[in-house]
């Protein structure tokens, strides 16, 4: 699992004074009728050779929060197979809903339902992130069994006294036969992709999971408005605010011998 003989393909390490717009784009693809969005300099810039994703209040009369939409690779650059790895500073907080994921490019794809891969959500919590798998076509939905126990596919911090302020590595391998997550390198969820597993009747088999996919960062908050949160999460007059979304580098590892592929010309 890792970087093993692969080389690096695709980084950007954010040295740049702004965003490299060859590289990323924005996605409005999540949606809560009480946030406002919210691109520009003040919510998405380069601080310290960070990227930093600031979500806070907003300042207009309807909504709650300000937002950045989901920052994409979806028309630069999308890949199959390999190992990707982010270090980041995230936050663990109550109300607070960091994520790292990826999704079908509809223009590859061959399979009849879109993938979703999540490397890590934070789903209002402390101490863990969760891993998941998910099929989508034309208004159905499956994703791994586990409901309210999908922390069964999370990782749990030790010491996570200090974690707001920690950078961590958080990584994607993905091959042929199955996709597996880890933290700092220490793997916490695994799930077979070779036809051997499914998790869903209704929208059968696992090929989607070999379709090309591009790259998906939200700094998103469970607000009173939004139409889904766990339980305990919404955000309160008591949360402080900005949440801040630390990124040092994003790295693509793949090996040409193996079937791994990217494409950057979209």
């Amino acid at each position: 699992m890792g970087i093993n003989n692969r080389k690096l393909v695709w980084l950007d390490d954010f040295t740049e004074p702004e965003l490299n717009k060859e590289k990323w784009c924005f996605v409005h693809g999540m949606h809560s009728p009480d946030l406002e969005y919210d691109n520009g300099e003040e919510h998405v810039f380069i601080k310290d050779n960070n990227l930093v994703l600031l979500s806070n209040k907003s300042k207009l009369a309807d909504k709650t929060y300000c937002v950045p939409e989901s920052l994409s690779t979806k028309n630069t650059m999308c890949f199959k197979y390999g190992y990707l790895e982010m270090r980041a500073k995230i936050p663990y907080r109550h109300g607070t809903w960091p994520s790292f994921w990826m999704s079908s490019k509809k223009e590859l794809k061959k399979a009849d339902w879109f993938c979703e891969i999540d490397i890590f959500e934070v789903f209002s919590s402390t101490n863990a992130v969760v891993a998941n798998l998910h099929k989508w076509k034309d208004g159905q939905h499956a994703m791994l069994p586990g409901g309210e126990g999908c922390l069964n596919r999370g990782y749990i911090f030790e010491n996570p006294e200090n974690l707001n302020n920690e950078y961590h590595t958080y990584g994607l391998e993905w091959n042929r036969e199955y996709i597996a997550f880890d933290v700092d390198g220490e793997e916490f969820a695994k799930f077979a992709i070779d036809g051997s597993f499914d998790f869903s009747e209704g929208l059968p088999g696992m090929e989607g999971f070999h379709d090309f996919c591009y790259i998906l960062i939200n700094n998103e908050l469970f607000s009173p408005g939004r139409s889904w949160k766990p339980d305990g999460a919404e955000l309160t007059d008591d949360d402080p605010m900005p949440v801040e979304y630390h990124i040092d580098y994003i790295k693509l590892y793949q090996n040409s011998e193996d079937g791994e592929e990217f494409i950057t010309q979209l």
